[in-house]
């Protein structure tokens, strides 16, 4: 018995193929269980098996070696099914006795050393999004998103909260520097004065100071459609990655479209955004890539690389900013191919909004679900591209411009203050859905039609459609009420209230209309979704036609 990550993960692949090769037959149980999952996706895996401890998908394996077996090893799956109970998981076992008592299916792994959500042959023939080791990619750099290992402090909805915290730090910091002065003493280790990564504790050795930096201070985007402030330093945070290269200073913008990374628990997700990304974005356990639609490079450097670009304009000093020259992060060789099968007209621009109007294309998302889970995107070339760069350039708008776009007509959301402040009226400590009786169990469920925003605001109509625009394992609307939401980091005491941003953007109704325009933008973005044609991909020697 033990953790079944094994069994479908990037990491056993050679693992799956030695157990093939070792025995004559393997008999899996899947007791599912996994409680790192959220949404629908947790109720699926149902209980876990132990009451304690492992919080991962549980199997049962018994491998068999018969020496007088030859040929490919016989390999019998079972899934115990979704949304059990542990207790049910149990009386299965029980009931089944002994592996003759599964109902087990027979599994042919491919070369791969998949066993279970097969990748597909012709996937790999596709375009890279962002293979360093191609010689054809779409994008010449991408980068992971910011990861700080220490986000209460560096991070949140108060810009002048974050400084003040981190002048906090970095002064307590200096001081021990000052104390120990490369001795052998023990660090002050108190989780309210200062986050402690390894490199700090190197550097403290060395008796080496921080210095703030005054460009440091910039917008984040944290989980999705949530905006917050960051403290950007490579002293600072953990890892920057490549980010600097595509957020090089304050005054240059840009903006790309993050996805998940291969190996992530989540379904698939990507959303374009033009602040700094986190390293998880999509949620805790889910690491992604970040291709930007631009790169920078200091004047004086990558000019001559610009100058060959079919897209020469980007090259003249009308695109230097803060010393820094945009360079066009779409390959000319995407371009050259792209061309080749559409025409001149095509640009860099259009294959950027092609590949987010494909990415969330639900027949492409189940064709090569497997193939997402092990691997970065590959962008296949559809007959009639046009619907997609539409649809890319359609959704760009309206994820871009979330902050803008119409309140969806939520029933009490035209609510006033009456004798009371507007910053006390419209503040939020923590949204929930309303609850109803269920007919047939007679149980308190969530209504998420209905969303009680405070003491003083209820909000209801919100239409189903609304929640099936996913990201990752939450709706965006419950990504809204999961992060708009005051929080206290335990270790540092440090306060994360969302209304500070409300006060940041001079609005005190701002996070209850993000809630209505976050509707409008899940209800508009699956409509666009839902026009999307079927993937009818052409056939040439880089790809390959759907069954």
């Amino acid at each position: 018995m033990t953790n079944g990550g094994w069994l479908d993960s990037n990491t056993a692949d050679g693992m799956r193929l030695t157990l093939a090769e070792e025995f004559s037959d393997i008999y899996v149980y899947n007791l599912r269980g996994n409680q790192r999952t959220a949404g629908e996706q947790s109720r699926k895996e149902g209980g876990k098996i132990f009451d304690a401890g492992s919080r991962a998908t549980v199997a049962i394996t018994v491998l068999v070696k018969d020496p007088t077996h030859t040929g490919s090893s016989r390999i019998h799956y079972t899934d115990i099914g979704d949304y059990l109970t542990r207790r049910q998981k149990l009386d299965l076992i029980a009931a089944a006795s002994d592996i003759t008592g599964l109902d087990a299916m027979d599994i042919a792994p491919n070369e791969h050393g998949d066993w279970l959500n097969q990748r597909r042959d012709d996937f790999p023939n596709f375009l890279p999004i962002g293979d360093k080791t191609a010689t054809e990619r779409i994008f010449v750099l991408s980068s992971a998103g910011l990861k700080t290992n220490r986000d209460a402090w560096v991070s949140g909805f108060s810009p002048a909260r974050v400084e003040s915290n981190i002048k906090k730090m970095v002064k307590f910091y200096n001081a021990e520097v000052d104390r120990i002065g490369g001795s052998s003493s023990t660090p002050n280790m108190d989780p309210s004065q200062f986050s402690w990564d390894r490199a700090d504790r190197a550097n403290l050795r060395r008796g080496r100071k921080y210095v703030l930096a005054s460009d440091s201070l910039r917008r984040q985007t944290y989980r999705p459609f949530t905006r917050q402030a960051v403290w950007f330093d490579r002293t600072l945070n953990n890892t920057v990655y490549q980010l600097e290269r595509l957020f090089p200073s304050s005054t240059v913008s840009n903006h790309g479209f993050w996805l998940s990374a291969p190996g992530c628990p989540a379904p698939f997700q990507t959303l374009l955004v033009e602040a700094i990304p986190d390293l998880v974005l999509g949620g805790a356990g889910n690491p992604g890539q970040f291709f930007a639609r631009w790169r920078y490079e200091p004047v004086g450097m990558g000019a001559g690389e610009a100058m060959l670009s079919f897209d020469v304009a980007d090259a003249d000093d009308a695109n230097v900013v803060d010393g820094y020259r945009r360079v066009d992060n779409v390959t000319d060789e995407a371009l050259k191919k792209f061309r080749a099968a559409y025409g001149d007209r095509v640009t860099k621009d259009d294959i950027f909004d092609y590949c987010y109007g494909l990415l969330h294309s639900q027949d492409y998302r189940e064709m090569y679900a497997a193939d997402l889970k092990k691997m970065l995107p590959r962008i296949p070339l559809v007959i009639d591209p046009w619907p997609y760069v539409k649809a890319g350039r359609e959704l760009a708008k309206l994820h871009l411009d979330y902050e803008t776009v119409e309140p969806y007509p939520l029933e009490g959301l035209d609510v006033q203050p009456s004798g009371a402040v507007a910053w006390e009226f419209y503040r939020v400590e923590k949204m929930a859905f309303a609850k109803q009786r269920d007919p047939e169990t007679k149980k308190l469920v969530a209504d998420k039609s209905t969303i009680k925003y405070n003491g003083r605001i209820t909000v209801s109509g919100i239409p189903e459609d609304a929640y099936r625009y996913m990201l990752g394992s939450r709706s965006a609307v419950e990504w809204i009420m999961d992060r708009y939401q005051v929080k206290t980091d335990k270790a540092s005491g440090i306060v994360n209230d969302p209304n500070d941003w409300s006060r940041e953007v001079g609005d005190p109704r701002y996070i209850l209309d993000l809630l209505a325009r976050i509707v409008t933008v899940s209800v508009e973005t699956m409509k666009i979704v839902d026009a999307l044609p079927l993937l009818d991909i052409l056939d040439g020697p880089d790809s390959s036609t759907r069954d």
